[in-house]
């Protein structure tokens, strides 16, 4: 009896590999560089951190604004510190860069109690 050559020609084989999540547009640092340029002018402020979504801190604030928090999240959220010399009463400002444009979603001042 005369045997058969099998070929490979049933389903794909899985490798292994998981499907991973996509990458925004907008990295961190081109956020980062982003805000260094709508801060350039201002001269009073300076980065002082970098996250994905809003702080915990500044949760509540953004609550009480739906539609502002529904923007803010597929956002960078760009953390600004007042220079130490002026004085300001309690103010943190925020800079929301959109994750796929870079667009400016928010800049401003909290202030918060």
């Amino acid at each position: 009896m005369a045997e058969t050559k099998k070929t490979a020609k049933g389903p794909a084989k899985k490798t292994g590999t998981t499907r991973k999540k996509k990458e925004p547009a907008i990295t961190r640092r081109d956020a980062l560089q982003i805000a260094q340029a709508y801060l350039a002018d201002k001269g009073a402020f300076s980065v002082s951190g970098i996250g994905d979504g809003i702080p915990e801190g500044c949760e509540a604030y953004f609550a009480a604004n739906e539609q502002l928090a529904a923007a803010l999240r597929g956002c960078w959220i760009v953390e600004c510190g007042l220079d130490p010399f002026l004085v300001v009463d309690g103010g943190t400002m925020l800079i929301g860069i959109s994750k796929s444009t870079g667009d400016i979603v928010y800049a401003g001042i909290l202030h918060m109690a």
